[in-house]
């Protein structure tokens, strides 16, 4: 009995043993399982493949230099003057239906080209009654030219750039707002200016004095 107890005791103990490695196997697996150890060997895949996946790349540049950037300028001039004073348009002891011309040249003395719009009035003691009746009246004639003298004289030929208008008492009025040109560097255009007192002009303006103001505005807006 005694023989038996003791097989029986040496054969228990492989079964202790067995059961002791399947524990101490599975230890690293279960680490293995745990969130740590997933994470960390997921950072090991992730610098694996980012050290495998540097390339050398080879580069070439090409340098374009050499352009210069310099600005245009516009300058609107009238007989190659900044402002001008005539007197040839006066008219003295005008009556209805007397006219006054004059031919003046607009030039661009600028590097780049320019349209031009023009816009004038009445001024003086007694710029509102003409305004009123109407009896200042103006006409621009590009390319015209100065006939007769003194208070008959008019714009004949060229192409009609304003047709007879009434000034008012604002001397900023516009008379021609479709920009005109473009006038390039250097170049000129010809314009005859005509004034009259219009031919019923009411009698309530004999003895009375208006100005003419013109001004030609230049601009490099040429679209």
């Amino acid at each position: 009995m005694s023989e038996s107890r003791s097989e029986s005791r040496s054969e228990s103990r492989p079964a202790r043993g067995v059961r002791r490695r399947r524990r101490a196997r599975s230890a690293p697996l279960a680490r293995l399982r745990s969130p740590r150890a997933q994470a960390a060997a997921a950072l090991g895949v992730v610098a694996v493949f980012g050290v495998s996946g540097t390339w050398a790349h080879w580069t070439d540049s090409v340098v374009v230099s050499g352009t210069t950037l310099t600005s245009g300028t516009i300058d609107l001039k009238i007989d190659n003057l900044d402002a001008v004073t005539t007197t040839t348009l006066s008219m003295s002891a005008m009556v209805p239906g007397n006219t006054s011309a004059q031919v003046v040249t607009l030039k661009n003395a600028g590097t780049a080209p320019l349209d031009y719009t023009v816009a004038g009035g009445l001024g003086g003691t007694d710029a509102a009654a003409f305004s009123s009746a109407g009896a200042a009246k103006l006409r621009l004639v590009v390319g015209g030219t100065r006939s007769g003298s003194g208070n008959a004289a008019t714009c004949t030929g060229g192409t009609v750039l304003l047709a007879s208008t009434s000034l008012t008492s604002t001397t900023s009025t516009t008379l021609v707002g479709t920009r005109q040109g473009p006038i390039a560097s250097a170049g000129t255009v010809s314009m005859c200016v005509e004034l009259t007192f219009d031919a019923n002009a009411p009698q309530s303006l004999a003895g009375t004095t208006a100005t003419v103001t013109l001004t030609f505005t230049g601009t490099t807006d040429i679209s």
